[in-house]
C-alpha cells in the first residue's frame, strides 16, 4: 500500500463523533475529540515525496525519505492498531522502553564525562568528532551521539515525560517509603535524562528545557494528577470530611514547589556560569554569531529556491551559500539550517510547512483536552505536552525533526493524541 494510502487508512478507523471537545469538558465528561481528516497525513507524505522529486542527489533523497517519512508513518500506524486492541497499557509498555533507551543514553553521556566511556561497548557512531569535546571553555559529551547537540536533542524529548510520570507516582497513593519505591524508577530516568542534557552543553537543549519545566509546572497543578485524586475527593465528599481533598492541595503545591526549585537551581547554575566567565554561556559568542550566519545563508537558499531544495539537500549545496568568513572552517560540513521553519521549507517546500502546522494543531489541541482530565494516562499527556513545548523551543536554534530519534519520537507524541481512548 503506498504511503498516501495508508494515510487515508489511518483517517479510516478514526470514527465520527457529534460532540465537541469543549463541549464534553463544559459538561464535566471525558474529552473524545472530533474526527480527524486524513488529508494532514497525507499532506505530510506528499511533501516527503516532493522533497525526494526535487531533490539534486536522490540517493540521500530516497533514504531520508525512507528513514523520517515513510518508516516514521507506519511507526505511527501500527502503535495506533495495536493501541486499540490492547488498550493503556501497551502505550505504557511503548513509552517505558522509549524512557528506558533515553536512560541509557543520559547515562553513557554522564559517564563520559567522568572519564568512563561505555559508548564503543554499544556500537560503532557514524561522526567526525571525538567522544568528549572540549570548546569553549567547557567539555561536553556526546553519549550515544554523533554530537553533543544530538545528545540534547534526544534528552529534551524524554525528560519531561518522566518527570510527569514520577511526579503522579510520587504523589498518588499511600505516603511514607511507598512514595519512593512507585516513583523511583522515573524518577531515576528523570535524572539520567538530565544528566545527560547538562553535559552536552547545549544551550538550545537549555532553552528548551526551561519551556518544558514552565509546561509541567502548569501542567502537573491544572487539576487532580490523576484518577486517584478524583477519587479521592468522591470520598471527601461523601464522608464529609475534606482532608483527602486538602491532601491534593498539598500534592498540587508540593509538586509545584519541586519543580520551582529545579527550576531555581538552574537558574542559579546558569548565573555561576555566568559569573565564571565562560564562554559557552556567552549568549553574544563566537557560535552565536555562527548560528545567524548559518540562518542568513539558509535563507539566501531558500530565495532562490523558493519549493525547496530536497530532502537531505542542504549539505549539498550549503558550501554555495556559506558566509566567506566560515569557508575554511568546519563549518563548511553543516546539514542543516539549525531552524525548524528554515530545515522544513528547504527539504519539503511550503507544503511542508502547511503539514507540520496542521499536525502540531491536532496535537495540541487533543493533548490540552486530555492532559485537562482525570486519566490514567494523564502524566504521559502531560510529559509529552512539555515534551513537544521543549522541542518546538529547541527547534529555534537547532533541529527539531529530521533525525530517526527525534522523527520517531515526534509520531510517539503525536501517536498519543491521535489514540482513540475510552478510559
Amino acid at each position: 500500500m503506498g504511503v498516501g494510502g495508508w494515510g487515508l487508512g489511518v483517517g479510516g478507523w478514526l470514527r465520527r463523533d457529534k460532540q465537541s471537545i469543549t463541549g464534553r469538558i463544559a459538561k464535566g465528561q471525558k474529552p473524545n475529540p472530533q474526527p480527524l481528516s486524513p488529508i494532514p497525513y497525507v499532506l505530510f507524505a506528499l511533501a516527503g515525496l516532493w522533497g525526494f522529486l526535487i531533490a539534486g542527489e536522490r540517493g540521500p533523497a530516497l533514504r531520508e525519505l525512507r528513514w523520517l517519512i515513510v518508516e516514521p508513518l507506519v511507526f505511527c500506524g501500527l502503535l495506533l492498531y495495536y493501541a486499540r486492541r490492547r488498550g493503556p497499557g501497551y502505550w505504557r509498555l511503548i513509552v517505558g522502553f522509549w524512557l528506558a533507551g533515553g536512560a541509557l543514553g543520559g547515562l553513557v553521556g554522564v559517564l563520559q564525562l567522568l572519564g568512563l566511556n561505555m559508548a564503543p561497548l554499544i556500537g560503532i557512531k557514524v561522526g567526525f568528532s571525538e567522544d568528549v569535546i572540549g570548546v569553549e571553555g567547557v567539555r561536553r559529551a556526546t553519549g550515544l551521539y554523533g554530537h553533543p547537540n544530538n545528545l540534547g536533542l534526544a534528552m529534551g524529548r524524554a525528560w519531561p515525560v518522566a518527570a510527569a510520570m514520577a511526579h503522579v507516582a510520587f504523589w498518588q497513593g499511600p505516603g511514607g517509603a511507598a512514595r519512593l519505591r512507585r516513583s523511583w524508577p522515573t524518577l531515576l530516568v528523570t535524572l539520567l535524562c538530565l544528566g545527560g542534557l547538562l553535559v552536552s552543553f547545549s544551550r538550545g537543549a537549555y532553552l528548551g528545557a526551561a519551556a518544558a519545566g514552565v509546561v509541567l509546572m502548569l501542567g502537573v497543578g491544572s487539576r487532580e494528577s490523576g484518577v486517584r485524586s478524583r477519587e479521592s475527593g468522591v470520598r471527601s465528599r461523601e464522608s464529609g470530611v475534606g482532608s483527602r481533598e486538602s491532601g491534593v492541595g498539598r500534592r498540587i503545591r508540593g509538586g509545584r514547589l519541586a519543580l520551582l526549585i529545579i527550576a531555581g537551581v538552574v537558574i542559579l547554575g546558569g548565573m555561576a556560569m555566568l559569573a565564571m566567565n565562560v564562554e559557552r554561556f556567552n549568549l553574544l559568542g563566537a557560535s552565536s554569531g555562527i548560528r545567524v550566519q548559518t540562518w542568513a545563508s539558509a535563507l539566501a537558499m531558500l530565495r532562490d529556491h523558493p519549493l525547496g531544495v530536497g530532502l537531505d539537500q542542504f549539505g549539498r549545496l550549503y558550501p554555495q551559500y556559506i558566509d566567506p568568513a566560515l569557508a575554511g572552517t568546519n563549518e563548511i560540513n553543516t546539514a542543516h539550517p539549525h531552524n525548524l521553519l528554515l530545515d522544513i521549507a528547504l527539504r519539503m517546500g511550503p507544503l511542508g510547512l502547511i503539514a507540520f502546522g496542521w499536525l502540531l494543531v491536532i496535537f495540541y489541541r487533543r493533548m490540552i483536552a486530555r492532559a485537562g482530565q482525570p486519566s490514567p494516562m494523564r502524566a504521559v499527556y502531560v510529559g509529552a505536552l512539555a515534551a513537544m513545548t521543549g522541542a518546538l523551543v529547541h527547534g529555534l536554534v537547532d533541529s527539531f525533526y529530521f533525525w530517526p530519534d527525534l522523527a520517531f519520537a515526534f509520531w510517539l507524541f503525536l501517536g498519543l493524541a491521535l489514540w482513540r481512548v475510552a478510559e
